[in-house]
């Protein structure tokens, strides 16, 4: 399952930092320059270098030992960062920022316990930590946590309501919860983000995820359906994340105009086909759902 976790700017918290009276300019310069130049291992390992002088001098600077861990964290280190983003915070314990990368890292280390908990304590030192918020549901999302994922995602929503990922995240919430009024408010949210073009170039979204043996899918649906042969809804087979072919709930003029404007079709193996099943009326979602995993399994 795809993890998503937002990564924070980490030039937007040195400037943050640059503003503490007891912020060291040394290892903010040291920063900013490896920041700019971070794919360069050399800079990165020079940077390292430095700070870890600084350090030698003063164990208790906790932007040295943030810095110390983004750097770790850029050169391959990640247990490493890990150690060195909680030691920061056991120096300053309303550095969030520390708590908060902590948890990327943990996330990409797929220590997924351990990544929720530094969320939620970059939250909690934070409350108005959006991508806490939102990451820690992702992470309760990944582990079947679907109560907690859609509260911290709410959490979220509050700080940020014009946030097109965190209300198609909570669409998604709902949904796994079973939770089909809540979904359906969630839903009209999104669409109204898109109309207020706060979707960018997104055409759909997925609203839905699930697993039908070893394969995953991703339910997504179409904002703008008036076109000649749309997918109104689209249910992305894949395997490791990789799409090898999906079942559609399509729609076209033709068939509107023939009076059953929804039919069942499949892509699969760069052919298109035609299911047999129609419907004058959007079936119900839960309906078409047990459908399509019925299809998946006989025709993937």
């Amino acid at each position: 399952m795809l993890v998503a976790m937002r990564i924070l700017h980490t030039l937007a918290v040195v400037m943050a930092m640059a503003t503490k009276a007891s912020a060291d300019t040394e290892v903010i310069e040291i920063l900013k320059k490896a920041i700019a130049q971070e794919k360069d291992k050399q800079v990165l390992t020079d940077s390292l270098a430095a700070i870890e002088k600084l350090l030698a001098k003063n164990d208790k600077d906790p932007e040295a030992h943030y810095a110390r861990g983004w750097l770790l964290s850029r050169l391959a280190r990640k247990d490493d960062a890990v150690v060195e983003y909680d030691q920061a915070l056991a120096i300053d314990p309303k550095f969030a920022e520390a708590a908060y990368n902590a948890g990327v890292v943990l996330a990409d280390l797929h220590k997924e316990k351990d990544a929720v908990a530094r969320f939620d304590n970059a939250l909690a030192i934070n409350p108005k930590h959006v991508n806490a918020a939102y990451n820690a549901g992702q992470v309760y999302y990944n582990q079947t946590d679907f109560k907690h994922a859609v509260e911290r995602w709410s959490t979220a929503q509050k700080l940020a309501p014009d946030d097109f990922q965190i209300a198609k995240k909570l669409v998604q919430g709902y949904n796994a919860l079973g939770k089909d009024g809540e979904a359906g408010k969630a839903r009209d949210v999104v669409f109204a983000l898109w109309k207020a073009g706060k979707a960018g170039k997104n055409k759909d979204f997925v609203f839905d995820q699930f697993d039908v043996g070893s394969y995953r899918i991703y339910a997504c649906e179409t904002f703008d359906t008036s076109g000649d042969l749309a997918y109104v809804y689209r249910f992305d087979v894949t395997t490791s994340d990789k799409p090898i072919g999906s079942v559609n709930l399509e729609t076209s003029a033709v068939i509107r105009e023939q009076g059953v404007p929804y039919l069942l079709g499949m892509d699969k193996g760069g052919s298109h086909s035609q299911l047999g099943n129609v419907w004058k009326k959007l079936p119900p979602y839960k309906q078409l759902k047990l459908l399509v995993i019925e299809t998946i399994k006989a025709k993937f």
